[in-house]
């Protein structure tokens, strides 16, 4: 344990030293104590996460874009499901820090609530359309399902985890201002 100019809290997992700043302490802590970041955190909070729903996901994947499995079931959890929680995490984080991503200012339409939504909600539609279109038959080609099992769901994964590391970096950078 180390002091700083702040308060001593214990925060989930470990010690944390805050500043007071009440405003964003609340913020962050109604954040950081939300379903969807927990979430977030289970799925890409370490590397060995990351790591093993990465692998999961492209070998169910793999699985299903070569025939090998050929279950509308595949498609349903790792074409449908979890690109939409996946989804849905994405775009809770990028509303949820501040209007920048490693010194980078972000769009308004991700940062607002009425465009984070609209564009949330369009990203779902087209996961949902999509996979109905496999399913049904007019796009069951492999690329088609390689995308949607395999390319989406992978790319999701891994924003999902370049913008933990951001929040990671951030907080830590935060800390040593103070």
């Amino acid at each position: 344990m180390f002091r700083k100019k702040g308060i001593w809290s214990i925060k989930n997992k470990g010690y944390f030293c805050g500043y007071t700043n009440s405003n964003k302490m609340s913020e962050d802590n109604r954040f950081e104590s939300s379903l969807l970041y927990r979430w977030m955190g289970d799925l890409v909070g370490t590397y060995a996460a990351f790591s093993f729903n990465l692998f999961v996901t492209i070998t169910a994947g793999l699985l299903y874009s070569f025939k090998v499995f050929q279950s509308p079931f595949i498609l349903l959890i790792f074409g449908v499901i979890s690109p939409i929680i996946f989804t849905l995490c994405l775009y809770f984080f990028i509303r949820n820090i501040s209007h920048e991503i490693l010194n980078e200012p972000l769009p308004s339409a991700f940062v607002t609530r009425a465009g984070n939504r609209l564009l949330m909600s369009f990203d779902i539609f087209l996961i949902i359309g999509f996979s109905l279109l496999i399913y049904l038959g007019p796009l069951n080609f492999f690329i088609f399902r390689f995308l949607q099992t395999i390319f989406f769901p992978g790319m999701l994964l891994v924003f999902l985890r370049v913008l933990y590391v951001s929040k990671l970096i951030g907080r830590n950078d935060e800390e040593d201002i103070y």
